[in-house]
């Protein structure tokens, strides 16, 4: 302002505290005077790709959980996509929301991996660390479905363990279901590692006494290596070291959190304030020898995205909870950006900068 003959820091606060209502105001003008004035994002493209690869994933996944015998049951997966496990097996080892492992069958979830993808600046090649319970195989297919559109590299680790009405079948788990994606030529990927999963990742805490057998007996078929380690900040190391090996000097890009396995969502109070969906930079930080990849990888500098709370991932980007049917392909908030009027923003920002320059005339004017 001094070079217009007026002395700096002479506004008074009460034209600041005017200007910043204009400018609020205005902003609220701009976005309901548009209400219905939306655009497509300009990844949508991508968006859509994505999208249709789930669904064919999950297709592929439905027909052959039915051939090997293993029937859906309406009551928990009216959208029959074959996704949904049982409630109590060997393999489940906490409590889990029926509603949420629906919600997530929606192939708008890959969808909206791309866009968080793209917010996070990620580009064709980049590496990614993909880290995943049996909580929410639904949500895997997505990321891996958003990263084979957008051409990342995911370096994947999966935990057996499973929520209730997760990837509870021991016949049919997530490995089962990679495997067959593999054998079909419809997601090129293969697991990195696995581990059991449950109480420190051991295969312990879970709801039957031969939950741990189980668990291991689905390890080695899995045919990759397996962490075991004594303690979680083993378990973190170990995941770690995988992860650097495979990317082999290559930066990683992004780490992804998929479910509640303690080595990725860590085993501190504080993982509870961690935000859900896309992270670049968190509100908190633990220095916790357990605090979890969420953290070791954002104390890096890495973005993380955090999916754990579905229904609020679903809320905060306008998916519908628990849809039946499913919602077509391409439409939603989520594929879009929300509009606004050009000249309602304009006439806020002339008057905005008008205050501030009725209230740097009535500083000087003081002064004087």
């Amino acid at each position: 302002m001094s070079g217009w003959g007026m002395r700096s820091g002479r506004v008074p606060p009460a034209f600041v505290l005017l200007a910043a209502v204009v400018a609020l105001g205005g902003f609220w003008v701009a976005r309901v005077s548009a209400p219905d004035e939306v655009s497509l994002l300009p990844y949508n493209d991508a968006q859509i790709e994505a999208a249709e690869l789930m669904r064919r994933c999950t297709e592929v996944i439905r027909d052959h959980r039915l051939r090997l015998g293993l029937p859906i049951d309406r009551e928990l997966d009216p959208n029959e996509t074959g996704l949904i496990g049982d409630e109590f097996t060997d393999i489940t080892t906490s409590v889990g929301n029926l509603e949420a492992k629906r919600t997530a069958t929606n192939p708008a979830f890959a969808a909206l991996m791309v866009r968080y993808f793209e917010e996070a600046g990620l580009r064709p090649g980049d590496v990614i660390a993909v880290g995943a319970s049996g909580s929410f195989p639904a949500l895997i297919i997505a990321t891996l479905s958003a990263a084979r559109a957008l051409d990342l590299e995911p370096i994947t680790i999966y935990s057996i363990g499973a929520s209730m009405y997760g990837a509870t079948l021991p016949d049919f788990t997530f490995v089962d279901m990679l495997a067959l994606l593999n054998q079909e030529r419809v997601l090129p990927y293969a697991l990195a590692a696995v581990s059991l999963g449950g109480d420190r990742d051991a295969g312990e805490g879970t709801l039957f006494v031969d939950g741990k057998r189980v668990m291991e007996e689905i390890a080695r078929r899995a045919g990759v290596q397996v962490i075991r380690e004594d303690t979680v900040e083993g378990s973190i190391r170990r995941r770690l070291e995988v992860y650097g090996a495979l990317a082999a000097g290559r930066p990683i890009r992004c780490f992804v959190n998929l479910g509640g396995a303690t080595p990725n969502y860590g085993n501190t109070l504080s993982s509870l304030e961690f935000p859900n969906g896309l992270v670049m930079r968190p509100p908190i930080m633990s220095a916790a020898p357990d605090r979890g990849l969420i953290f070791e990888f954002s104390a890096a500098g890495v973005p993380v995205i955090n999916l754990l709370d579905v229904r609020g991932l679903a809320l905060r980007h306008g998916l519908p909870v628990d849809p039946v049917p499913l919602p077509p392909i391409g439409e939603g908030r989520v594929y879009e950006t929300a509009g606004y009027s050009p000249a309602a923003a304009a006439v806020a920002l002339i008057l905005g900068c008008a205050v501030l320059c009725m209230g740097a005339v009535v500083g000087a004017s003081r002064g004087r």
